[in-house]
């Protein structure tokens, strides 16, 4: 084990070595393949537990039962603790390196579904650990017992908006289930004088999803997923925050502690008073669905996705449908930005506030990297201003809903359209649109980038 420790060890530092994009392949292998090492180690160290206590049983029936008993694993026996460690070694693989290398991500998996079986249900090893899988859907639906404390009381959708609720005052179009036909010719052509169209909403297109009704019950989601699977979550309220980081944990960790409590609270100094604050968690823009394909069964890739958008400046159409999961209490907020695609946002459930502004009001937005225009808006010697980075140079300055208009005056021209997006509504961003989204309740959404 303290091998495998300083392989992962080795690995993790060399992953960190360069930018996310750029870490050579070999080291994503060699970082896979010591992760794998270490569940197996973990994996062995709990079994070989097993074997030393089940060597010293004596059962009062005959040799057959007697044998028949030392080939059952019940969860008494197995060391828990050491299976749900090797599970979380996986996980990391999947979201630190994507299980790189051939054949490492059906293995991954294999060892996972493996671990989660038989912590669940104590079921006899086999050979095979594809012979093994995770609770089965109908088993999580009928379970009396709840693995997240406080989430029989509690149920998606139905909790008070946060407040201040927006005044939709320039609302987004809504589409009923337009044609693909008739979507490809809005997003080609919908615009004045032929140009890309706008934002729109399409409603009904998503009413078909099981994430619908199962995204509602938090245990649900908590069991489909596994409770010990480990996932990366944010911390603040947005990504422009000083304080704002990033850390992995447990999905029955995310949800006890950030979305039915937020128990984890700081004293921000600089709040009125030093008043305590809670700690807000988000599981943002990460494909969760890849992680954990069990979850990928309750949703469907949108057909308007499949379609050919025309050619424009700084867009590059990806190989494949990007899906991104948006899991998060209300209040947690998306600064101002643009996505590098056409994106279409589907609310499974709770509801968000959502603002956008065409490329056409960009100099008005205060880009981060663009601190050009002083506080009259006339241009200026450049600096490197908050954030002090072009890394942002997709994100505003600007504090949407309470702008601060003497820095950034010009932002009271900028056009904007706006909506609240509702459970079962799928909207429409276009490429290069500026939009900025707060949680007004408990969210689940799914991003298709296309």
């Amino acid at each position: 084990m303290t091998l495998a420790d300083a392989l992962v060890d080795y690995g993790r530092e060399m992953l960190h070595a360069y930018p996310y994009k750029e870490v050579p392949s070999c080291w994503r292998e060699f970082y896979t393949d010591a992760g794998i090492l270490k569940a197996l180690a973990l994996g062995f160290s709990a079994f070989g537990k097993q074997d030393k206590e089940t060597a010293n049983i004596t059962s009062p029936q005959d040799q057959e039962q007697e044998q028949e008993q030392d080939k059952l694993v019940t969860t008494d026996m197995l060391e828990k603790e050491s299976l749900k460690l090797a599970i979380a070694a996986c996980d990391n693989v999947l979201v630190m390196a994507g299980a790189s290398g051939r054949g490492r991500r059906d293995f991954v998996f294999e060892m996972i579904s493996y671990f989660e079986a038989v912590i669940e249900e104590g079921q006899e090893l086999t050979e095979d650990p594809a012979a093994h899988s995770a609770p089965s859907v109908k088993r999580q639906k009928t379970s009396a017992t709840s693995i997240v404390t406080g989430a029989e009381n509690f149920k998606l959708g139905e909790e008070p908006l946060q407040e201040p609720i927006p005044d939709v005052r320039y609302p987004i179009a809504r589409v009923h289930l337009p044609t693909i036909e008739e979507f490809q010719q809005h997003v080609n052509g919908g615009g004045e004088g032929g140009t890309p169209g706008g934002p729109i909403i399409i409603t009904g297109g998503i009413d078909h999803w099981p994430a619908r009704d199962r995204w509602t019950d938090l245990d649900l989601i908590c069991r489909t997923a596994g409770p010990d699977r480990l996932v990366p979550i944010e911390i603040g309220s947005q990504y422009t925050e000083e304080q704002w980081t990033q850390k992995l944990v447990t999905m029955r960790e995310f949800i006890q502690t950030y979305i039915l409590h937020q128990k984890h609270s700081r004293t921000n100094n600089e709040s009125k008073g030093g008043k305590a604050v809670m700690e807000v968690g988000y599981l943002a823009q990460h494909d969760l669905f890849a992680q954990i394909p069990r979850l990928r069964r309750d949703i469907d890739i949108p057909d308007y996705c499949m379609i050919g958008p025309n050619d424009q400046e700084g867009y590059n159409p990806p190989d494949d449908v990007l899906l991104n999961a948006w899991f998060g209490p209300r209040g947690t907020v998306s600064p101002m930005h643009t996505d590098p695609y056409h994106n279409l946002l589907a609310q499974a459930v709770g509801r968000k506030y959502i603002r956008l502004y065409a490329p056409k009001e960009t100099p008005k937005l205060y880009c981060f990297g663009d601190e050009s225009r002083n506080e009259e808006g006339q241009e200026g010697e450049g600096q490197e201003g908050e954030g002090g980075s072009s890394m942002l140079g997709n994100t505003s300055q600007v504090n949407v809903e309470e702008p601060d208009l003497k820095r950034h005056p010009l932002f009271a021209e900028a056009e904007y359209v706006e909506t609240i997006l509702g459970p079962g509504d799928m909207l429409y961003i276009p490429f290069q649109w500026w939009h900025y989204i707060r949680s007004l309740s408990t969210s689940f959404s799914v991003s298709f980038w296309f």
